[in-house]
């Protein structure tokens, strides 16, 4: 709400009206709430006055009244909601702890849902939900009315009639779906974040590893990976190569694989690659690295990679 924002706010019985805004716009709803108060407090008057009986003059003839005590019909009352398996019901906190629940219309839509599923209530107003929130001890939104629009305007909900000038609400297929769902569309939603944040990590680290040219690596004066027979060596010369000339202190298996295939045209699978480096210890440590495993050289791989730098050169004279 901003500096020049009004709040206007009126509660009367169960009658609730809470708005924000600017001074025009607080103006016509204060308009509006003050008639919904007059009816409101009309339709109260006029149950507390008196029930008064007129007779008029009947031109008819007296008809004797039958003295027999007569029983009136009793009127059918409303019917009443089911009441509440004890199998399905839950307890209202056990059944939020159990939803990935943050915004406050969600948790608008789980008490409607709780009504509906547990309590067997098909329909509930704006009262009968901030009820639920006390019931279940949890905090009831600053705005019951808003988070209930909210709903409607997903589909969640939907106005079904009015009673006392209060709005009925039902919960649709979609909202019970929502429900019912939530868990394993905030999963989907997590994993499909996951994986495509994965996806970026692995084409952003591809990137990383190539950015250089063979050139960069002096070849000429390192172990050639091309010119080495074994696939131990091979990927040892990359550890090599990469930490002298491009300052990387250590790589994954992954990370070698991608060098040896893309820079050097190697056809071995990441499977042989990662046995190869498994099996050249103790040339090579292990050490993790950003919740991978990296391979990084020893001194006694070093050692053993100048060693085969000086045999390539020497074969060169």
């Amino acid at each position: 709400m901003t500096q020049n924002d009004f709040h206007f706010s009126v509660r009367y019985k169960d009658f609730e009206y809470s708005v924000s805004g600017n001074e025009s716009f607080i103006s016509h709803h204060e308009a509006v709430a003050s008639t919904y108060l007059t009816k409101l407090m009309d339709e109260d008057k006029k149950k507390a006055a008196p029930f008064k009986i007129t007779r008029e003059p009947s031109m008819k003839p007296a008809v004797q009244e039958n003295k027999e005590e007569k029983t009136a019909a009793p009127s059918q009352p409303p019917a009443a909601a089911p009441e509440p398996s004890s199998v399905e019901h839950r307890d209202i906190q056990a059944f939020l702890n159990g939803l990935p629940l943050h915004s406050e219309w969600q948790y608008t839509l789980a008490m409607a849902f709780y009504l509906f599923q547990f309590k067997r209530q098909p329909s509930f107003t704006a009262k009968s939900i901030r009820k639920q929130f006390r019931d279940a001890r949890h905090t009831v939104p600053n705005n019951i009315h808003l988070s209930i629009h909210t709903c409607v305007k997903k589909g969640y909900l939907k106005e079904s009639g009015l009673a006392e000038l209060q709005k009925i609400y039902e919960i649709t297929e979609s909202g019970v779906h929502y429900i019912k769902n939530v868990n394993t569309e905030e999963k989907s939603t997590t994993e499909t974040s996951i994986n495509t944040i994965g996806m970026k990590a692995r084409s952003d680290r591809k990137e990383e590893l190539l950015a250089f040219t063979l050139e960069e690596l002096q070849l000429e004066n390192n172990p050639n990976p091309t010119l080495l027979e074994r696939l131990e060596d091979q990927a040892l010369s990359i550890l090599y190569l990469y930490k002298k000339e491009l300052d990387f202190s250590h790589l994954s298996a992954q990370d070698v694989y991608i060098i040896l295939h893309e820079q050097f045209s190697f056809t071995y699978s990441p499977k042989a690659v990662q046995i190869a480096l498994s099996r050249s210890r103790p040339k090579v440590e292990k050490l993790k690295y950003d919740g991978q495993m990296h391979y990084q050289l020893t001194k006694l791989g070093m050692d053993y990679m100048e060693n085969l730098k000086r045999k390539q050169l020497n074969n060169k004279e």
